[in-house]
């Protein structure tokens, strides 16, 4: 900060010499799962069974939507 800013001020201003913080080194907090994440995953699979096991019986591959 030897140099003059631009707005005349010897020392510098807030404006042209802002301190930028160093980043921050914090781990993303982690999520606990909740029941109802459980029970959805749950029907989710469920669905996903039940969706293979009608394309078997009309006898359709996967994919040729």
């Amino acid at each position: 900060m030897d140099k003059e800013c631009k707005h005349g001020l010897k020392a510098g201003c807030a404006y042209c010499h802002v301190m930028i913080p160093a980043p921050t080194t914090s781990r993303p907090a982690t999520r606990r799962r909740t029941p109802g994440a459980r029970l959805s995953d749950k029907m989710n699979d469920r669905m996903t069974n039940l969706n293979k096991r009608l394309r078997a019986l009309r006898q359709e591959t996967p994919g040729s939507e």
